[in-house]
């Protein structure tokens, strides 16, 4: 036999060893589980590159298997606290919301929380006005975590202040996606980094060896100052971000400014994905520098929810399920991706055909093609059972936002996508408080001046051409 023939079959055995993997060690979704067989089966030599680099599921992953803070403590006493309350409603904040609540403190680890101010950011030359001005009176230190980070001119100008801090005598660190991020180089962090500024970066290309698979990225974006004010939502660093451009036009995303206690759990995250595997002191939430309150009355309640592959739950997808199923009057969506599971989809397919208000707003400019097609087809599946869905004409739409019934509210990094849920490391706030619900409606039916409705008839009326694209773009979905 020659070689090629010995390489065929090697390929072949190697293709049908790797689908029995897929089939039954794996805990893929069974949709991704079908797109990855498809991949091996229609592109045997390209499929086994792909898979190896994209593929493989989290091994060695450290967040899962160490906790970095000893938050037992802190959501049994809550749970005490909860359970005494909620019977008697001496909460009238929480009513209604328990089991919301009692989920992400048993499954997703997040205590209540309180903010004593909240500022809704939706522009970004306000988002980063307001970030630049903190980082300015920083006085200890400046803890700043982003997907992404373009070292462009905006981005050399945010190094430049990070620097300026650190001579200062501010204790600065800069976490970073090693992908997202793999135009940062060292050189362009010179004069940061030998002014004595850290940097790390979060699952590398070469972590591929280590935690087996490039596809699972850190998605957060998340910053404390002082311990004083903390940032969250989904704007990164760059030029793109408070200029216009050429392909994608105005950024239009949504960030949060915190103050309160809100900003300690914030900053352990940051910690804990600072601290990766390495070891690290527990710290006990009960302590005097996080005091916990013992009732649950005061300030804007909040639990602040991460997820990441590895785990058994994707807690903050459970939380869009929840919010949703918990829907009486309107569901407002804006999401730059919709590429729901079936659990998700079904939760507003049925929320929809219950008579809930569903409104859905989405971006009219792609920045990922085989995305923004896959979004097409199933926004449509919604809008042929009564959904309303509007096109953001006025740039591209990022932010990452769901408001219910003037109740409760969620804003973070997390799309509706495979991706967001499955694949990344994210995190939300679920906030429960009728002012920042009502600042989040207005903000969306704001949106609709710069939108178009986009009607069954008009999405009836999409040529084949964009149909196949639909269709073969759904086919990738899960590996999206």
């Amino acid at each position: 036999m020659s070689w090629t023939g010995l390489l065929i079959i090697s390929v072949l055995i190697l293709n049908i060893f790797l689908g029995f993997i897929i089939l039954f060690q794996e805990r893929k979704s069974a949709q991704a589980t079908w797109a990855w067989l498809m991949v091996l089966f229609f592109l045997p030599v390209i499929g086994l590159i792909l898979y190896f680099i994209f593929g493989r599921e989290l091994k060695n992953n450290p967040w899962n298997e160490n906790a970095l803070f000893k938050t037992d403590a802190l959501l049994h006493h809550q749970r005490e606290v909860f359970s005494e309350q909620m019977p008697t409603r001496h909460a009238p904040k929480f009513e209604g919301l328990e089991s919301l609540i009692y989920m992400h403190l048993t499954y997703s680890y997040a205590p209540v929380t309180y903010a004593h101010s909240i500022d809704v950011l939706t522009d970004g030359k306000e988002k980063f006005g307001a970030l630049f001005a903190d980082i300015r009176s920083a006085r200890a230190y400046i803890h700043l975590q982003y997907f992404s980070i373009d070292p462009d001119d905006f981005g050399k100008t945010f190094i430049r202040l990070l620097t300026e801090k650190v001579e200062q005598g501010v204790e600065v660190m800069l976490l970073v996606d090693g992908l997202g991020s793999f135009k940062l180089t060292n050189r362009s962090l010179n004069d940061y980094l030998n002014a004595g500024g850290k940097v790390r970066r979060f699952f590398p290309p070469r972590s591929i060896f280590t935690y087996g698979s490039l596809n699972h990225r850190n998605h957060r974006k998340l910053g404390v100052i002082d311990g004083d004010i903390a940032y969250m939502g989904g704007f990164n660093i760059g030029d793109k971000y408070t200029t216009e451009n050429d392909k994608l036009g105005y950024w239009r995303d949504s960030h949060l400014r915190l103050t309160g206690s809100a900003v300690h759990h914030l900053h352990d995250q940051f910690i804990s994905d600072w601290n990766k595997g390495r070891k690290f002191a527990a710290r006990d939430f009960l302590d005097a520098q996080v005091p916990v309150s013992s009732s649950l009355k005061s300030g804007i309640p909040m639990q602040i929810v991460a997820s990441g592959p590895g785990l058994e739950q994707n807690q903050v997808k459970n939380g869009f399920v929840r919010m949703i199923q918990k829907a009486k009057h309107y569901i407002y969506i804006q999401t730059p991706y919709f590429i729901p599971d079936l659990g998700l989809f079904d939760s507003l397919r049925v929320a929809i055909l219950s008579g809930v208000d569903v409104r859905i707003m989405i971006p009219n400019k792609p920045d990922h093609p085989f995305i923004y097609w896959a979004t097409y087809f199933y926004i449509g599946e919604l809008i042929k059972v009564g959904a309303t869905v509007y096109i953001y004409n006025h740039g591209f739409l990022h932010s990452k936002t769901m408001v219910v019934d003037d109740q409760i509210s969620t804003l973070g990094t997390t799309n509706m996508d495979e991706r967001s849920v499955s694949l990344n490391f994210e995190v939300n706030t679920f906030m429960y408080d009728e002012a920042i619900a009502s600042r989040m409606k207005e903000t969306f039916w704001h949106d609709l001046n710069h939108c178009h409705e986009l009607t069954l008839e008009a999405y009836e009326q999409r040529s084949t051409w964009i149909r196949i694209k639909e269709n073969f773009s759904k086919l990738l979905s899960p590996l999206l």
